[in-house]
């Protein structure tokens, strides 16, 4: 069904069941609840990746401003400390 739109509930049973441990399959899920095997694809494994590249950069971007600094604050010490 072209542009249905599914329930939270429904996305978050499908993501409970393909990560369950009991090797459920995407395509098992698709046809066993009726929604496209793309769709369920992207749920359980399309979307968390992307929310995961989401986190690392969001991470790294953090983690470069602290360096950034520290750079500074370590320039300063050493123009102190110049003669």
């Amino acid at each position: 069904m072209a542009g249905e739109k599914h329930s939270n509930e429904i996305k978050e049973t499908m993501v409970r069941l393909y990560n369950g441990g009991k090797g459920r399959k995407v395509k098992n899920l698709a046809i066993e609840y009726g929604i496209a095997e793309s769709t369920v694809r992207y749920w359980v494994v399309d979307k968390p990746k992307k929310e995961n590249k989401k986190k690392i950069k969001e991470s790294s971007n953090s983690e470069i401003e602290e360096m950034k600094k520290e750079i500074a604050r370590l320039k300063e010490e050493n123009d102190i400390l110049k003669p």
